[in-house]
């Protein structure tokens, strides 16, 4: 039975279970060819909707981010990053991360901010709630209501 990544069985030890690992060379070209993507300075994310009830991962970082200390690194933080978020994931998509140029450099506080975007931009987590605020800021009220201080 395939665990969902709803099921965050294996991921307290930063290790991805089988079943959430996209590893297949055929799995990631399809991910790129039928799947949506979202572009971010630091990431690509290629999403694929899919019939099983896993939600797949997989990593794409080349040799020009650097030798495989510098690579794995990335992955290593990648995988941390998405470590908190995969109990929230939907389930049933294939999800490839591509490394771009900036992600080399980049603080993990940013790098995780960047795989939250992606995700929520890719509707594979939900949205948090936010208060509606208007342009002046202030939640709960409107300039096309008249208040106490309008002569109308």
């Amino acid at each position: 039975m395939a665990e969902s990544c709803r099921s965050n069985r294996g991921l307290g030890d930063g290790v991805l279970p089988e079943s959430n690992r996209l590893r297949s060379k055929r799995d990631f070209k399809l991910t790129y060819a039928r799947g949506r993507s979202f572009v971010h300075p630091m990431l690509v994310l290629y999403v694929r909707p899919t019939r099983g009830d896993a939600c797949r991962i997989g990593f794409s970082i080349s040799k020009k981010l650097g030798g495989s200390v510098d690579r794995n690194r990335i992955k290593r933080r990648l995988r941390e990053t998405l470590r908190a978020n995969a109990v929230k994931l939907r389930p049933g998509h294939d999800v490839v991360f591509v490394g771009r140029s900036r992600l080399k450099e980049a603080a993990f506080d940013s790098i995780a901010g960047a795989v939250g975007e992606l995700l929520r931009r890719a509707k594979l987590v939900e949205e948090p709630p936010s208060a509606e605020v208007d342009r002046c800021g202030e939640s709960g009220t409107s300039l096309a209501q008249p208040g106490p201080h309008t002569v109308g």
